[in-house]
């Protein structure tokens, strides 16, 4: 059984706000619910959809052979134009916000320094020992705050608001996950998918919360169909060519 929200939401009616941290995330974890919800106004807030200029680090051109896409600029304008067609075919509407990704997050150094030797001009220098272990920079406060004054501007047209529950601790998804408990209304936690194959929930954060899992298990091809939509993402997350299919869960108090 779903959350009461949730299934108030299925009923039709309702304005859904789903926060998703990047291009793709909302359509991943929830292209199941998404797809099934009718006569709902539903809306994918996507907060970190740009990049900066280089030189990148490491860790940020590695991700960029990933993608097949030399360029970051070229890539997230890619990005952003798949968003707003796979988005659609969930009769819904894609609005960017415009944040950096925190791959290309920079730090306020002379601009020499970031020539020579691009780590230290970002703000998240390395994917795995800053990025994946959730240590979200204290050169981050300012920006928290802007995202959580948009969202609460947002409340009065939103009737549930669905953000990710940060499994897999990516520090954009933690900083999303952050602006839930801020919202005044209704909210309900999505697992991140793919990172739910294999990371657990934060527990200390599910218990503070009181939340409790709810699992979907509906419309798998339509969920894939919309997933491979993805291009310039989906060789990268899934190397082998085979989206997996699970169940989404969501998590409600």
């Amino acid at each position: 059984m779903l959350p009461a929200a949730l299934e108030e939401a299925r009923r039709g009616g309702a304005r859904v706000l789903v926060l998703s941290p990047h291009l793709d995330d909302a359509v991943l974890s929830c292209a199941g619910l998404l797809s099934g919800l009718t006569d709902t106004t539903i809306s994918v807030l996507t907060l970190f959809t740009d990049c900066s200029p280089g030189p990148h680090t490491r860790a940020a051109r590695s991700f960029l052979r990933q993608c097949a896409h030399p360029d970051a600029a070229t890539l997230f304008a890619a990005r952003r134009a798949e968003d707003l067609d796979v988005v659609a075919r969930l009769d819904a509407r894609a609005e960017h916000a415009g944040h950096t990704d925190a791959l290309f997050r920079r730090r306020a150094v002379p601009e020499a320094v970031g020539r020579v030797l691009p780590e230290l001009a970002h703000r998240y220098p390395t994917y795995r020992f800053d990025i994946a272990r959730g240590r979200v920079s204290r050169g981050d406060r300012a920006l928290r705050r802007a995202l959580a004054d948009d969202l609460a501007s947002r409340a009065p047209d939103v009737d549930l608001l669905l953000a990710p529950l940060g499994v897999g601790r990516h520090v954009d998804h933690l900083i999303t996950r952050d602006l839930g408990p801020t919202w005044p209304g209704r909210v309900v936690y999505y697992s991140d998918f793919p990172y739910s194959l294999t990371h657990a929930p934060d527990a200390a954060f599910v218990r503070r919360e009181g939340l409790r899992p709810h699992q979907l298990d509906e419309r798998p091809g339509v969920k894939e169909s919309l997933v491979r939509g993805y291009r310039t993402q989906v060789d990268a997350l899934f190397p082998g060519g085979d989206v997996p299919r699970a169940p989404e869960t969501y998590w409600s108090a």
